[in-house]
């Protein structure tokens, strides 16, 4: 890992043990985008931390922080910056490989779609998280961060279509 890295990782309070934790940035990004984080927010974020990334002690000191009181912008473009970057790397294994900035993109939209009142759904995403989604899939250089609401309506099949009382595609035209 070249010395730059080492340096903005430090900045940021990240060590060889707690490092994991970073993975879990782009999803509080998402929860902090409308300027508040809901209950169901942080217990999803806690339970991938605990039970996907198995984040130890010191890591998850450092998201409780970030669920306690929103990092600066700043911050969060230097993590997400610096995670894409342990993607890159070219000697050895990858501290994070670079087809899990794709998953923790989805798991960004996932935490997205989870409110107190519409768990899992995908008309729950707010303008703003959209925007934070697009910002993450840039920063990670993942895809263009259409969510699957917007997908949905643009193939006229999501919910969004069906409220106007357009009907998908393949029920209008069902095949044969």
């Amino acid at each position: 890992m070249n010395e730059e890295l080492v340096e903005s990782l430090s900045s940021l309070g990240f060590t060889p043990g707690n490092y994991r934790v970073l993975k879990l940035l782009p999803l509080v990004y998402v929860a902090w985008a409308d300027g508040k984080m809901e209950d169901v927010e942080i217990e999803r974020i806690d339970e991938i931390a605990k039970h996907q990334f198995f984040v130890g002690k010191d890591g998850l000191d450092i998201l409780d922080g970030w669920l306690t009181e929103r990092p600066t912008t700043d911050y969060f473009r230097q993590g997400l910056e610096d995670l894409f970057l342990l993607a890159q790397t070219e000697d050895g294994e990858p501290l994070v490989h670079p087809e899990e900035l794709h998953e923790l993109l989805g798991h960004a939209e996932s935490i997205a779609r989870a409110t107190a009142h519409a768990f899992d759904a995908p008309t729950a995403v707010t303008r703003e998280e959209v925007e934070a989604l697009k910002q993450i899939a840039e920063l990670l250089k993942v895809d263009n961060g259409v969510s699957w609401r917007q997908l949905l309506d643009e193939l006229d099949a999501g919910p969004a279509s069906i409220a106007r009382g357009r009907m998908p595609a393949s029920v209008r035209h069902p095949s044969n």
